[in-house]
């Protein structure tokens, strides 16, 4: 990960907007970050660990760097663009906080937001927008802890990774190194051997299964049970052969004895359907009389018709005269109602005058209308144009009064550095007086008052500045207090005079009602004296053409009532005249009255049902008759067999031979059981000697690499070997900074708590001994940790591994080395320029200023600090 450039906004002591472009150091590798105790240099570092994790290197959250110089406006955010490769990235953060809200008055609670973006052609793709500590890790391969510990040294835990304890190394190097595939790889052995290990209980129980569902207990069982099976089958087949033969001659007599008592159910259905219709022969001779009164009554049909006739006729012509009566007296209603509304509507016919006259008069106030809101707009916009342009004058009086205050201020300190230089200079020749001698001034060789001074006497220089400062403030006054007075006689005077143009024409049209003064106002006032005219032409109009319809309407119902009314009397005299005719032919025809005559005549319909009925029991009878005799001629003498015995001796023999076929389905299925389950058996017993070999295998390798007896598992062994290069590779440093005494290993023996030897130790060649790396002191600690970071980058850099350490930043630590120490250290790190590790040094000490080259100075200004780069050539 290399830094490409870094801005803050209200972060720490930043209070405005700082950009740090890393790309001015052109090439150089080493640069120096300095400047004053609190200006705020590891906040530099803080906000590279901000941006990505939402955390600092300290114990400070993101909403306690917000800026205190910081406005109300201003909102609080890192934007950290970086290279990992030939990929270029880009993390922004901002915190919660409270901020200005964009429209309108007051504050709102802004949340915190945070995005990782990828850079091409420095515009932001593949933007994420949850998640991004968590892809930030798995980007530059490290976690906010671990980043702190090998990239971003922060002040004070320069040794956490020097001293850290087993796992915490552990962790930081199995994220360097990728070494997962190793424990990856133990896992997978053990589950895979889970998997046959399952596989092995999975075969014993389907063996177990598949022998309990064939019921057998074993093998040896099984094969003699396939033995007994086919043993039976075979004496099965003889006996269902011999029971199907005695069944065939059976059959014979069986179908013998059917046909007889099928000939003696027929006679006796037969009797019996006789003896039922000569039950009913006082009933059929009935329907042969009704039939003969109904044919009688059926020829008087059209008397019964033409009355039938006449009464629905008469019907019809009563529902005529009542729709009629119905329709006259509407009409008469309808007449009445609007005569009352032509007497309404010439009532206000006086009405309808008045509001054509007020129609016109509108009308001519239109054009006085139109002008009257455009006026008014100009007028609004003219005295908004004042009172901004009142406002532009008050905030340039303003500003002239307040650079004029600036200046009388700039003048006052001014001349006070004059007075305080001018007495100075008598304090400074005062104090080389001695008694006896002449005073350079006076010539008095007494000098009972010298002049002193208790304060510290401003140089020529600074008073020479203090000047310069009082005539740029007085210059800059007399520049606002011209802009305002051109601005008076100008812009203001001219916004003015607009003003009071616009209001004198206002004046013009002020007679307009008030009401009118919009001209849609006085369009829709118009429109809708012009809809109440209209409404009542139309309904005049409407009422008259109503009143002719209402009285032809009545004429018309009065004309049909006294024609159905006549209708109705000539319908009364032929009924009578008809049913007076129907009467003597009733009598004639042998009824006893009209109603009789009439109760045979509705029973028509009756007719055909009756005489299909008489013609349906005489054949019925006829042939019951024949049939009974027929089986009497063809039984004679016989006896009736007994079915019921012969029948439950047939289905006896079918049962056994049903029984036989289901003894042999049943024998014919188990052996095919224990055929198949003799296959299965089989074939479980060949996978099974497979699974067991395999499991035998993966266990031996499962066992080596979880360290069954090394107690040493493949990942920790790997990380031991890294951890060893990576301690040489430290040395190579270490060694050459401590003058060949120190040098780091891994501890002896520590395997033995499983954790594969992650422990460091320091040899001391002056003492020959090993003792733990917190026993060092401050200035040893600093060059261990340094050299095993540098130490530890050459390693992943060189074996490829899944993050590149391209970059560093060391915070403090260098004042705690001798000079002699402190050269050693700064060659390392001059070294490092040839590799291209970038290397970030925050230091007070002065002989790094001298030999570092490219520096970034943070300086502590009146509202917050500033950060630039300074590059010596």
């Amino acid at each position: 990960m290399t830094p490409l450039k870094l801005t803050m906004r209200a972060f720490g002591p930043y209070a405005g907007e700082t950009v740090i472009d890393f790309e001015k150091l052109d090439g150089r590798h080493l640069f120096l970050i300095c400047g004053p105790t609190g200006a705020g240099k590891t906040t530099i570092l803080d906000a590279m660990c901000y941006a990505l994790y939402g955390k600092t290197s300290g114990d400070r959250t993101g909403s306690h760097m917000r800026s205190d110089y910081a406005s109300t406006a201003q909102k609080t955010e890192v934007i950290f663009d970086f290279r990992i490769g030939d990929k270029t990235y880009r993390a922004t953060r901002s915190p919660e906080q409270t901020i200005d809200k964009k429209r309108g008055k007051g504050q709102t609670r802004a949340a915190m937001q945070a995005s990782l973006s990828e850079l091409e052609e420095g515009r932001e793709v593949r933007t994420i927008r949850t998640g991004v500590e968590e892809a930030a890790g798995k980007l530059i391969g490290l976690n906010a802890s671990q980043f702190c510990q090998v990239i971003l040294l922060p002040q004070g835990d320069f040794r956490k990774l020097l001293v850290a304890k087993a796992d915490e190394r552990e962790a930081i190097l199995k994220q360097l190194f990728k070494t997962q595939r190793f424990s990856d790889f133990q896992n997978e052995l053990r589950l895979s051997l889970n998997d046959l290990l399952k596989r092995k209980a999975a075969e014993d129980t389907e063996l177990s299964a598949t022998l309990s569902m064939a019921s057998v207990s074993g093998e040896e069982e099984l094969r003699k049970e396939m033995e007994q099976t086919a043993s039976f089958l075979q004496e099965m087949g003889k006996k269902r052969e011999e029971e199907e033969k005695t069944y065939a001659r059976f059959q014979k007599d069986y179908q013998k004895a059917a046909v007889l008592s099928t000939h003696f159910e027929t006679l006796a259905r037969a009797e019996a359907q006789l003896k039922d219709l000569l039950g009913r022969e006082e009933e059929m001779k009935k329907a042969e009389e009704s039939i003969k009164y109904i044919r009688s009554a059926r020829e008087l049909a059209p008397y019964f018709e033409n009355l039938e006739k006449i009464s629905k006729d008469g019907l019809l012509v009563r529902k005529e005269m009542d729709r009629c009566q119905t329709a006259r007296d509407e009409a008469a209603k309808e007449k009445e109602k609007l005569a009352e509304k032509s007497k309404e509507l010439e009532a206000r016919k006086t009405e309808v005058e008045k509001a054509r006259q007020k129609s016109a008069e509108m009308v001519q106030w239109m054009p006085k209308a139109k002008a009257y809101g455009a006026t008014l707009r100009e007028v609004n916009r003219l005295t908004e144009k004042v009172m901004e342009a009142q406002a532009e004058l008050q905030k340039l009086n303003d500003k002239a009064e307040a650079d004029k205050k600036i200046k009388e201020k700039a003048e006052a300190e001014a001349e006070s550095l004059r007075r305080d230089y001018i007495f100075g200079q008598a304090a400074i020749l005062a104090s080389q007086l001695k008694e006896g001698e002449p005073c350079p001034v006076c010539g008095s060789i007494h000098h009972p008052r010298p002049a002193v001074s208790d304060k510290k006497l401003p140089t020529e220089e600074e008073v020479r500045k203090a000047q310069e400062k009082a005539a740029k403030a007085a210059e800059t006054w007399s520049d606002s207090t011209q802009l305002a007075q051109q601005y008076q006689v100008s812009a203001y005077v001219s916004a003015i005079s607009e003003q009071g143009y616009a209001q004198a024409k206002m004046k013009t049209l002020e007679d307009v009602p008030e009401s009118f003064r919009k001209p849609i106002a006085l369009r829709n006032a118009i429109h809708r004296l012009h809809e109440s005219i209209q409404l009542w032409e139309k309904e005049t109009e409407d009422t008259a053409k109503a009143r002719e319809t209402a009285s032809s309407a009545y004429a018309a119902a009065d004309a049909g009532y006294k024609a159905a009314s006549a209708q109705r009397e000539k319908l009364a005299k032929d009924y009578g005249e008809w049913k007076k005719a129907l009467e003597e032919k009733s009598k004639e025809a042998g009824f006893e009255s009209l109603a009789d005559c009439r109760s045979w005549y509705v029973k028509r319909d009756f007719e055909k049902t009756l005489t299909r009925d008489l013609e349906t029991y005489r054949r019925l009878r006829q042939g019951a008759e024949k049939v009974a005799a027929d089986e009497k001629d063809f039984l004679k003498d016989s006896q009736k067999p007994d079915m019921a015995h012969l029948g439950q001796e047939d289905q006896d023999r079918q049962n056994a031979i049903h029984r036989m076929v289901k003894m042999i389905s049943d024998g014919e299925n188990r052996k095919k059981l224990l055929e198949d389950t003799a296959a299965k058996v089989k074939d479980i017993a060949e996978r099974h000697e497979k699974t067991l070999q395999d499991a035998s295998l993966v266990s031996g390798l499962y066992n080596l690499t979880r360290g069954e007896k090394s107690r040493i598992t493949l990942e920790r062994y790997v990380l031991g070997a890294l951890l060893d290069e990576v301690t040489r590779a430290a040395n190579l440093r270490l060694l050459d900074m401590s003058h060949h005494r120190y040098s780091l290993h891994r501890m002896a023996g520590d395997s033995a708590d499983g954790r594969g030897g992650l422990t460091l130790e320091v040899s001391d060649s002056y003492t020959g001994r090993s003792r733990p790396a917190n026993t060092l002191s401050g200035g040893e600690t600093f060059l261990a940790s340094l050299s095993l970071a540098l130490g530890l980058a050459d390693v992943v850099q060189a074996k490829q591994g899944g993050v590149r350490l391209d970059t560093m930043f060391i915070d403090e630590g260098f004042g705690t080395l001798d000079p002699e120490a402190l050269n050693s250290a700064m060659n390392t790190l001059i070294d490092l320029q040839n590799t291209g590790r970038l290397v970030g040094i925050i230091s007070h000490v002065p002989e790094l200023e001298e030999r570092i080259d490219a520096r970034l100075k943070v300086t502590p200004a009146e509202k917050g600090s500033k950060a630039e780069f300074e590059i010596l050539e």
